[in-house]
């Protein structure tokens, strides 16, 4: 009886983490996110290489500078 217990709740707390598992998001669906998410706090900017340079002149910082591929 108390082997059927141990089986039991071992069983429910397995069940119990795969459905607290979050879902597996897509490559294409983290890089929008990680985008959106650092284009509202303005240290990203994206696909817009003058006014990076403008930027980096006016506050003296240096620019760095990211070429990604997206297949």
């Amino acid at each position: 009886m108390m082997r059927y217990a141990i089986i039991f709740l071992t069983l429910g707390a397995l069940v119990s983490l795969k459905l607290a598992a979050p879902q597996k998001k897509t490559r294409d669906q983290k890089v929008r996110e990680d985008q959106q998410k650092v284009t509202q706090h303005g240290f990203w900017i994206y696909n817009d290489l003058l006014q990076a340079f403008q930027k980096a002149h006016n506050t003296g910082k240096p620019l760095l500078v990211v070429l990604r591929c997206l297949p």
